[in-house]
């Protein structure tokens, strides 16, 4: 059965499922496949070259990635919410390559969003995201569709796009006023369709997890829309930590998880994902959320970053 919210598709019956489970990973930084073409060659990438280089490619290690993709396969997650940073360089090449890790790991449907460095320079994107198109679900370039959004049984993920070119030596992202009045209407939707709504964006939502320069510009207009709207999860990235901590003034939890990549070598960096379950229940939303962990021994177990929170269920008009 398919239903349809505007122009966005969704996936199964969207009151079947009584739980649903859905993957939640991060900053993957895919193993880079190739040096910046003449054409692609800018400071800033040079910039982030040495540093992947000199340091970031002994910290992001494929086995650690495959580990942790494993262990998510055991979850049997029925959506996986993917909060970008695919890429190092932001080049074509990488945008390929993950193209062909993404379908190499088979994943349920998945909702993809860009991190600050596949976004890394202003340029010509078209093409970049024909290749992640069937992940990103955020339109075609004719009808263009933001904040993107991914439906499957009574879960809405909502994929907000903070990922812009920044000057050297910043990687701060910025939601704009457009795009937050349509999350905000979208939001709206979605609640009166009786859906459990996620949001994913990159950037941390609140002040004090990374430094201003890595932060979000518009933080506090994004916390003004979910004040306003509601939402019952927020799912991000960037800072390469597992944290749960709430929105201001609400109590919305907004959830990041270290990096799927990382090598085991300090507990509060190792690679690691989130495993949520959503309950839906008569009246509410039971939502378990679990940060797993690589240990030095190469396996995944349970960190202590656990959390279970229960949200009011408004519940659509058809079932009233």
């Amino acid at each position: 059965m398919s239903h349809a919210v505007g122009p966005y598709p969704v996936i199964g019956d969207v009151f079947f499922l009584s739980c649903v489970h859905i993957a939640h990973l991060s900053d993957p930084h895919l193993p880079l496949v190739g040096l910046p073409s003449l054409k692609e060659i800018r400071f800033k990438r040079i910039l982030s070259l040495l540093s992947w280089q000199l340091r970031r490619r002994h910290l992001h290690k494929l086995p650690a990635l495959q580990a942790v993709m494993q262990d998510i396969r055991h979850f049997h997650p029925d959506m996986v919410a993917l909060t970008g940073d695919m890429t190092n360089l932001g080049l074509l090449k990488e945008f390929q390559n993950t193209r062909q890790w993404l379908l190499q790991q088979d994943l349920p449907p998945t909702l993809l969003i860009p991190g600050n460095h596949d976004a890394l320079i202003k340029e010509n994107s078209a093409a970049k995201q024909a290749l992640w198109a069937e992940w990103l679900h955020n339109g075609t370039k004719a009808a263009p569709v933001a904040p993107s959004l991914l439906v499957k049984d009574h879960i809405a993920l909502i994929g907000l796009n903070t990922a812009i070119p920044t000057l050297p030596f910043l990687a701060s992202g910025k939601a704009e006023q457009t795009q937050l009045v349509l999350l905000a209407d979208l939001l709206r939707r979605t609640r009166a369709m009786g859906l459990c709504r996620i949001v994913l964006l990159h950037h941390p939502p609140t002040q004090g997890i990374v430094s201003r320069r890595k932060g979000l510009d518009d933080f506090q207009a994004f916390q003004d829309v979910l004040r306003a709207e509601g939402a019952e999860l927020v799912l991000y990235g960037h800072s390469h930590r597992a944290q749960i901590t709430p929105i201001p003034g609400t109590d919305i939890l907004a959830v990041s998880s270290t990096s799927a990549s990382h090598i085991a070598d300090e507990p509060e960096k190792s690679a690691g994902w989130n495993a949520i379950s959503v309950h839906k229940q008569p009246d509410i939303w039971q939502i378990t959320i679990q940060h797993r962990s690589l240990m030095p021994d190469g396996n995944l177990q349970d960190s202590q970053i656990r959390r279970v929170c229960s949200m009011h269920r408004l519940l659509p008009a058809t079932s009233l």
